[in-house]
């Protein structure tokens, strides 16, 4: 079972993922807003509240969770996530994610944001695990420009080769 140093480590190592992501998406669009550090920080602050049951896939699965809720977090437009999608989701896909370009972002749904900054994450919750190989949770992300919130549901499924991705 991981501690809390071995989840602190691991969400040091996502940074550095996450910092790859960023210079990735600056290349591809601009259309990522840049998190300010309190935003990353309730990233890690959130996956770190998996229940035990969940926390050694949660942890396998940071180098995809992290860098995913923060492109969630800071889409600001469609062409966002171009180029991003393939690398979080799964070869099973969602109906939504197929040809997703950033439209039904957590962003996008909530009216007031300006779109200029990221959301934050607020908490994740309902956890569940829903197969050996698979689990689920709801982010519940923040505008704080707006007061706005929108809960976002997540499935991540452990791909064949060991890799989770978004299902």
């Amino acid at each position: 079972m991981p501690t809390p140093r071995s989840f602190a480590l691991h969400a040091l190592a996502g940074a550095a993922v996450l910092a790859g992501l960023t210079v990735q998406a600056d290349a591809a669009t601009s259309a990522l807003a840049k998190p300010d550090p309190a935003q990353v920080q309730g990233v890690d602050r959130a996956l770190a509240s998996a229940p035990p049951a969940l926390k050694s896939d949660v942890t396998a699965a940071l180098p995809t969770l992290r860098p995913y809720m923060v492109t969630l977090m800071c889409v600001q437009d469609d062409r966002a996530t171009q180029g991003l999608v393939a690398k979080f989701v799964g070869s099973r896909g969602t109906a939504m994610f197929n040809g997703w370009a950033g439209a039904n972002s957590p962003g996008k749904r909530i009216r007031s944001h300006d779109m200029v900054g990221c959301l934050s994450v607020t908490r994740i919750q309902n956890w569940k695990r829903v197969a050996a190989n698979e689990f689920r949770f709801d982010i519940l992300f923040t505008a704080e420009d707006s007061g706005e919130s929108y809960l976002w549901n997540t499935v991540v499924h452990k791909e064949p080769d060991g890799t989770w991705l978004i299902a």
